[in-house]
């Protein structure tokens, strides 16, 4: 189905400061306005938010000077004996204001406002920081004030703290500037309408937090093992029977505990979850292969660390892959679903901390869940209602009978007992399982986890859907998951204090020892266009290539056209001729754009000799050829993971060998064989699409030029290969592309080269028919070039492929988009 449009998209933004901590060069430098500094009369204030340093840096956070008043004011800060200490000083003279606030307030508040208030008529600052009460103090100070601001290292002010920096704003009634702090990279600060008024050495835009998982440690275990995620501690528990890895997220600080006594249950798959009123990690099992008559719910006292045995009673029941959660306010575990013995479970499931027995509930009523595992729930903050996503299974429940996957949203109230089906999505393409824990921080979306199951080697993506009607998007770069054993799974959770999403990978090869990856994502997380959509107004990305098959060189024809019937002042978009496309080859030629397609060296279209199977392999040792190669095991456990290992190894044979011979119709290309690995060698006789366009990309070559045009112009990539393999090499060559047209509408803003910024707007909107910035920067470059004649064409195309594709009109007119675009 198609991503939703979501316009009003809260961002993550903010700088990140290298201190002391670090060598003088590698510290932080951020100075506003450092060409063209503002000037005000009578008062203006600063505003901007701060996060203290989890380390013991100190220093300066601001520096203020104005180039025709002789006094400086720094803003110094430090620590002393459990207080943060922040001291407003004239420079090289006196500290004028001192407050002290008790440090474990400001670090429980993460983020906390300071505001410094300049009264140029009574020569006075005043100053507050959190909640605490404004001080001011009188200083030499005159109207007008042109304030030059630097943040961190400043000319020889060289000790920093390792701060971070948000919401920037300078201004009176009069105007005000405010700074949003969006950019993801470079060394450009840009106000909120996009011009650059600043610049930053050695900073780290925040916004890559809310867009890259960042990936904090790994830890392993020998045996069979279990990890879950504390909130109240804010770290990571990862046990198995003789000792407990504790992880703490805020300070990286590892520790690890060996028990005294063993736990005394056997551990299998180490399902887990914290109770908070008792400060116990509860473990539990429902099966085993073997008899087994010990403990089956376990917990450990966090305090002390001693094991208690809590339950004796059975399920005796193997529901691997089951959703589940923990009600704080009965003091019961929710299960439901799962797969074992060949069969798919149905059955909701309550384990009593109370009593320590399991039970089925008799009042459930509403709309039945079909049989399922690899299925997910959570809890909403807001309504407290229990949902249940997704999973694979049948009507029937049997194994035997085939799966399916499930895209559908179930609404359980656990006060009565009725479950309610919000809806089903029909998803045919890019199929995945939820991991473990739906995260419900409001009343619209539902986040998840999502990963391809069936693939040995595949990676996990975040989505949210809208809890109305299932629309989503995905969100964030991808987490690598080696899925192969039972035990292998991901989790994930939300930490509304550190405003963070938590992942845990924990992977297996043999299904005893195992590896936990842990993970974190700033919340809201955001999409890959949202990543580079500032400066310019936010927008949504659709990563398909909807209608590639739309020549992109209409992009020249257009412009042509426009320019031939409109007269243009001097000052006129200058509009390019049509491009001089490159000489194509007409032998030896593979296409991976538009229909698969094979030419050889007579000039003969063979492509009718490559089955589906022999383009798969084909594609996947190209794929990789960049690199060392596809092995023969991932090349096996890709294409024939059913298969047995000798069955398997023969088909790999017989296809590479297929596929040696129908290459060897083709002079310039070879599948060689190095070192466990296959890979694809060209030479230049030999032409490929795929091949010659990431060299392209790769060299810095104009992303508009007409080599690269031309190849994009015959259609999807791999069309019609719709194999879930397929989908990260899909998705990064799209998302390449879509990033290099983004990168140049900024470039182009920047250097005020209007008909570039055209050209690039229009291209990508070519590429991503619904994408809100092409639109936007290209309304903008029609404005600028005194072409508004020609904007409510370039309008309509955008508006009419929104309606075709979403099946919906636009909810912006002309007028709207016209009138935001040139104010």
């Amino acid at each position: 189905m198609t991503p939703f449009i979501f316009p009003n998209y809260a961002f993550a933004q903010g700088i990140r400061f290298t201190g002391s901590d670090e060598p003088i060069e590698g510290r932080t430098s951020v100075a506003f306005f450092s060409d063209a500094v503002p000037t005000f009369h009578q008062a203006f204030a600063i505003n901007f938010d701060l996060q203290l340093p989890n380390n013991n840096t100190i220093g300066y956070i601001v520096r203020i000077k104005e180039k025709n008043q002789g006094s400086i004011f720094n803003l110094h800060y430090d620590k002393e004996e459990g207080q943060a200490v922040f001291r407003l000083n004239e420079e090289g003279k006196t500290s004028l204001i001192t407050m002290r606030i008790p440090l474990e307030d400001l670090i429980e508040r993460h983020w906390f406002p300071v505001r410094m208030e300049y009264d140029l008529q009574k020569g006075q600052i005043k100053l507050q920081i959190a909640n605490e009460a404004p001080q001011s103090a009188a200083v030499p100070i005159d109207s007008p004030y042109s304030p030059n601001i630097t943040f961190g290292r400043s000319d020889y002010m060289i000790d920093v703290p390792s701060f971070s920096l948000r919401n920037f704003r300078i201004g009176n009634k009069e105007k005000e500037i405010v700074f949003p702090l969006r950019e993801s990279e470079g060394n450009k600060l840009h106000n909120a309408s996009g011009e650059v008024m600043g610049k930053v050495t050695n900073g780290t835009w925040l916004l890559n937090d809310a867009y890259h998982w960042h990936k904090h440690t790994v830890m392993h275990s020998s045996s069979p093992s279990g990890a879950t995620y504390d909130p109240k501690r804010k770290s990571i528990c990862y046990f198995n029977r003789d000792s407990l890895e504790i992880y703490e997220i805020q300070t990286g600080v590892k520790r690890s505990i060996r028990f005294l006594t063993p736990c005394p249950m056997k551990l299998k798959l180490g399902n887990s979850f914290i109770d908070h009123e008792e400060n116990r990690l509860y473990v539990y099992e429902t099966y085993y292969e073997e008899t087994y008559t010990g403990p089956t719910v376990v917990s450990l006292d966090l305090d002390d660390f001693s094991w208690r045995i809590e339950s004796n009673d059975y399920l005796q029941r193997e529901l691997n892959h089951h959703a589940s959660y923990f009600l704080t306010d009965s003091r019961k575990l929710l299960l439901f679903g799962g797969y074992g013995n060949m069969v798919y479970s149905n059955d909701l499931l309550f384990y009593n901390l109370t009593d320590g027995n399991w039970s089925k509930p008799e009042n459930m009523r509403g709309d039945s869940i079909l049989p399922r595992y690899f299925t997910s729930a959570g809890r909403s903050e807001v309504n407290q209602k229990i949902y249940i996503f997704g999973g694979m299974g049948n009507e029937s429940g049997q194994h035997i009978v085939g799966r399916k996957y499930f895209y559908d949203l179930y609404m359980l109230d656990p006060t009565t007992g009725k479950t309610t089906k919000l809806w089903d999505v029909d998803r045919k393409e890019n199929l995945f399982v939820p991991a473990r824990g739906l995260v419900i921080p409001d009343s619209n979306w539902i986040y998840m986890l999502g990963y391809p199951e069936h693939l040995t080697h595949s990676f996990i993506k975040l989505r949210r859907f809208a809890i109305h009607d299932g629309q989503y998007e995905e969100l964030g770069d991808s987490i690598p998951i080696y899925s192969d054993k039972i035990s292998t799974h991901a989790n994930l959770y939300f930490d509304p204090h550190l405003k963070k999403l938590i992942a845990l990978v924990q992977e297996s090869d043999d299904d005893i020892r195992s590896t936990l990856t842990v993970y974190s994502l700033d919340f809201p997380a955001i999409s890959e266009s949202q990543l580079y959509a500032f400066p310019g107004p936010s927008t949504q990305k659709n990563i398909g290539f909807y209608i590639l098959a739309l020549s992109v060189l209409c992009i020249g024809t257009l412009i042509y056209k426009i320019s031939r019937r409109t007269k243009q002042s001097e000052s006129a978009v200058p509009l390019p001729d049509e491009p001089t496309l490159p000489e194509q080859p007409q032998t030896n030629c593979i296409y991976l754009f538009g229909d698969f397609t094979v030419v050889d060296r007579r000039g003969m279209d063979i492509s009718h000799l490559f089955s589906a199977r022999l383009q798969q392999v084909f594609c996947l040792v190209l794929f990789h050829s960049y690199n060392t190669g596809i092995s023969s095991n991932l090349l096996t456990h890709l294409l024939w993971p059913d298969k047995p290992k000798d069955k398997a190894k023969t088909s790999r044979g017989v296809a590479i060998n297929n596929l040696r011979k129908v290459l060897s119709e083709l002079d310039g290309i070879e599948i060689i064989y190095e070192e466990g690995h296959y890979r694809v060698l060209f030479e230049s006789i030999c032409y490929c699409d795929y091949w010659r366009l990431k060299e392209l990309l790769t060299q810095g070559v104009d992303i508009l030029s007409p080599e690269i045009l031309h190849i994009l112009e015959r259609g999807e990539f791999l069309l019609g290969m719709d194999d879930p393999i397929f989908d990260k090499s899909k998705y990064d060559i799209e998302s390449m592309l879509i990033e290099r047209f983004q990168k140049y509408i900024v470039k182009s803003r920047e250097e005020k080269n209007w008909s570039s910024l055209f050209r690039a707007a229009d291209a990508l909107l070519t590429l991503d028919t619904v994408n809100e910035l092409a639109l936007e920067q290209g309304l903008y470059a029609l404005y600028k070039g005194k072409l508004e004649s020609r904007a409510t064409l370039f309008y309509k195309r955008f508006a009419e492929n929104y309606r075709r594709l979403m099946g919906e009109d636009y909810a912006y007119t002309f007028e709207d988009i016209w009138q935001r675009t040139i104010q």
